[in-house]
């Protein structure tokens, strides 16, 4: 049993079954409660179900502060407390797999040994989702590279690359949840109207504009984080007007999504990529 939490500062602890800072107890990465949302008319029994909805996650950790002297005992415990600190927002990284938390409360036990005091330490998890460290990235439509080093170029000539050869592409999202993405268009020239298309449930993201060669424009979908930006170089521009009314800022499913690009000019010419994190319902 062994986790890390890194606060907003960069600051980090790591808590596993041996010096200095012993866990014995982790409690509320598996288990999750959701809201019930019902409707009950007169002399109805029962009732109607309307919705459901996971509730923030509660997170409890327990252990021990082990030092061979009271004053060592105590130098790690205002370190323990200065990362555990309730002002900062902070990761919790367990089981390759992290979640954003924020300090509810975090403390010493009463203890007559002073150099093994005993750590109790609340967070709670707005988002009660675990999600993967690194992101995973899907190519849509990309040049793929047809040489390596060595490099001996024939007489005849060669190609250096290879455009990919369908507009389709599956993406297996292997989280429990829907989540939100990352979709990149980048021009490779002139690009009028990009789109990327859910086959699956027809939803789409249409950007109506002309991208010349070097834009780039970013759709995220994540609940709560939904926005279009424009990249210039490191200028960044929102650029929501640009999108189509029509356009459903859709989520990736658990499982397998058919995924299909296109553009009203030079298809050809486009370059997409989607960039997400799987979500688990515990660890």
């Amino acid at each position: 049993m062994e986790l890390t939490y890194i606060n907003a500062d960069g600051r980090s602890i790591t808590l596993k079954q041996s010096r200095p800072y012993f866990i014995t107890k982790i409690d509320g990465t598996g288990n999750i409660r959701q809201t019930v949302n019902t409707f009950k008319a007169p002399d109805q029994d029962g009732a109607f179900y309307i919705s459901s909805t996971l509730d923030m996650r509660n997170i409890i950790l327990e252990g021990t502060v082990v030092a061979d002297t009271p004053d060592e005992a105590f130098t790690r415990r205002q370190r323990f407390l200065q990362i555990f600190s309730p002002k900062l927002n902070g990761t919790l990284i367990y089981r390759e797999r992290q979640i954003a938390c924020v300090v509810e409360e975090a403390g010493f036990t009463v203890s007559t040994r002073q150099r093994i005091p005993n750590f109790f330490v609340s967070l709670l998890c707005p988002s009660p989702f675990f999600e993967t460290l690194d992101e995973v990235r899907e190519e849509l439509a990309s040049w793929i590279p047809l040489f390596e080093f060595e490099l001996e170029i024939p007489e005849s000539g060669m190609e250096f690359g290879m455009r990919q050869p369908s507009q389709i592409i599956t993406v297996d999202n292997i989280g429990d949840v829907s989540c939100g993405c990352e979709i990149v268009f980048q021009a490779l020239g002139t690009v009028t109207n990009p789109e990327l298309l859910n086959i699956d449930t027809g939803e789409y993201i249409r950007l109506l504009t002309t991208m010349n060669a070097g834009d780039e424009l970013r759709v995220y979908t994540h609940f709560a984080g939904k926005r279009v930006v424009s990249i210039n170089g490191s200028v960044v521009t929102n650029a929501f007007s640009l999108l189509d009314t029509n356009s459903v800022f859709f989520q990736l499913s658990a499982g397998i999504n058919t995924l299909r690009y296109d553009a009203s000019v030079n298809m050809e010419l486009l370059e997409v990529s989607i960039y997400y994190r799987p979500q688990f319902l515990g660890v």
